[in-house]
């Protein structure tokens, strides 16, 4: 298969998976496309421009993380104006990112292509729960919290001084909850979906989770409140990290964003 998908011979897509990790993770959305806008300058590829009284480079990016979260399945498109071999393009942009925002695959793809946006629409996370060591929650505790909020369909919250709601039945495919490496470690698994109609918040999760875990109600004896980071009571800290982010063909089945044939490195792994 040709490395050149396009009728139009001028506009190539690079579609990159790429990681956000350590202290990176806490970069907003907007130093996030401001950074990878400067890596792309700084890797010498030919981008194009978009139309208009303030032409910007012509760039989209997945659905935006938490501030805090880290991934090892950001993705962005960087359309140019001219070919350059997979190769050569991948390792110009693996040699100007810094090692946590760092490339690990890449492949041209089809201009005409969706916005990874509204084709990536199954969002998978970890997340890891660090429990009070003095006093822990059981497994079964978080287990039966979650799904009573799953019986609830949903988790009214604030955000800034607008009233939302995380509509469960919508955005939470499955979950499973493990035990970790020591009695006060868990490891949370969300299998998510993710639309116009709404996505996952990771953090509204835990923070409602931390509310019934107290013996409170969530919203009427503690606001939930999306604030990024959340400060629990019942969880000393926990770190999330998104692992996957992957089409649905017409059979539900999950499908890659990228074709076969691919050029990277072996993504970072725990």
């Amino acid at each position: 298969m040709s490395e050149r998908l396009t009728d139009n011979p001028t506009l190539f897509r690079l579609r990159v998976r790429y990681g956000k990790r350590d202290r990176l993770k806490y970069l907003g959305h907007l130093e996030l496309i401001h950074t990878i806008e400067r890596i792309v300058r700084r890797a010498g590829l030919p981008y194009a421009v978009t139309q208009g009284f303030s032409p910007h480079m012509r760039v989209g990016f997945s659905s935006a993380l938490p501030v805090g979260t880290s991934s090892t399945c950001e993705w962005y498109d960087l359309f140019m104006t001219e070919f350059v071999a997979l190769h050569e393009a991948f390792e110009r942009l693996a040699a100007a990112s810094p090692a946590d925002l760092a490339p690990i695959e890449a492949a041209y793809i089809d201009v005409r292509t969706p916005a990874l946006t509204a084709q990536l629409t199954r969002l998978s996370y970890r997340i890891d729960l660090h429990l009070d060591p003095e006093a822990p929650v059981s497994a079964d505790e978080v287990r039966a919290a979650i799904d009573t909020l799953r019986a609830g369909h949903g988790i009214d919250y604030a955000r800034g001084k607008k009233s939302k709601r995380l509509d469960l039945d919508h955005t939470l495919v499955g979950y499973e909850l493990t035990a970790g490496e020591r009695p006060d470690h868990l490891v949370l698994m969300l299998d998510t979906h993710a639309d116009n109609e709404g996505s996952m918040r990771p953090e509204i999760l835990l923070s409602a989770a931390d509310v019934l875990l107290q013996g409170l109600t969530p919203g009427v004896d503690a606001p939930i409140v999306s604030t990024g980071m959340q400060d629990l009571v019942t969880i000393c800290s926990y770190d999330v990290e998104r692992q996957n982010q992957a089409c649905e063909d017409d059979e539900g089945r999950l499908v890659s964003p990228i074709p076969v044939r691919t050029c990277g490195f072996a993504p970072h792994t725990r």
